[in-house]
């Protein structure tokens, strides 16, 4: 993550046979040092077989979770905690206002050290990934084979509002897109302008907004949806 802070750093490391800026030397670096201790600890661990399970199943983007995770969560009672009525709506609405405090800030700030805070959005961001996965116990996430057919039935139809919700998201972005060229040909008298070639001028922070917002939301949206319907549940049963 401190990687990209440093772009535009001169090429002065070597990586084997060629220069590179630090950026890409670190990133080349870590990967060879992390990929065999990686393999290391899934043999020793016994799990080679589960992670070419997974990545055989086919199942795409929308069952990031093994069928032994997910079966093993189902009868979870360590992070049941997570799973009552308060902790839930406080991870809906904790993640909702993380994801919008953090995207304004990146819109509104310079370029001075503030920026470093990214660093924090991001790492708050997966913190609440991971709480909400658990919470509702990876079933956003989780196999055909390792859910019943009421299970199946949620998370589809978690997964079809999902669907609803980003497309709201991008409808916005690219009617704001559409909105600027529109005005650029209404009100742009420059003569430096031909009416085809838009110049849209993004800093850094305001690009890691951009990104942060739909990879969060396409992430943690399935859990947020499924947390938010849990916690009506509970308030229907009391």
């Amino acid at each position: 993550m401190i990687a990209p802070f440093n772009w535009g750093s001169p090429s002065d490391y070597t990586f084997f046979a060629f220069d590179s800026n630090w950026w890409i030397f670190a990133i080349l670096s870590y990967t060879l040092i992390e990929l065999p201790l990686f393999y290391l600890y899934i043999k020793a661990r016994g799990l080679g077989a589960e992670y070419r399970d997974l990545f055989k199943s086919g199942g795409g983007l929308t069952e990031m979770a093994s069928e032994k995770s997910v079966r093993k969560q189902l009868s979870d009672t360590k992070w049941d905690g997570l799973r009552t009525r308060g902790a839930l709506r406080f991870l809906v609405f904790g993640a909702n206002i993380t994801m919008i405090i953090g995207t304004t800030f990146l819109l509104l700030v310079g370029d001075n050290d503030w920026t470093a805070l990214l660093l924090l959005y991001i790492g708050a961001i997966f913190v609440f990934w991971f709480l909400l996965r658990t919470a509702v116990r990876l079933i956003p996430d989780a196999p055909d084979s390792a859910l019943d057919e009421r299970l199946i039935q949620e998370r589809n139809s978690v997964y079809h509002r999902a669907y609803q919700y980003l497309f709201g998201v991008s409808g916005l972005l690219t009617g704001a897109l559409l909105g600027y060229s529109i005005s650029q040909d209404l009100l742009n008298d420059s003569p430096d302008f031909d009416g085809f070639n838009y110049e849209i001028s993004l800093t850094w922070p305001q690009v890691q907004a951009i990104f942060w917002l739909v990879f969060g939301y396409s992430y943690m949206l399935p859990s947020i949806i499924m947390a938010w319907r849990e916690s009506r549940r509970m308030d229907k049963k009391s």
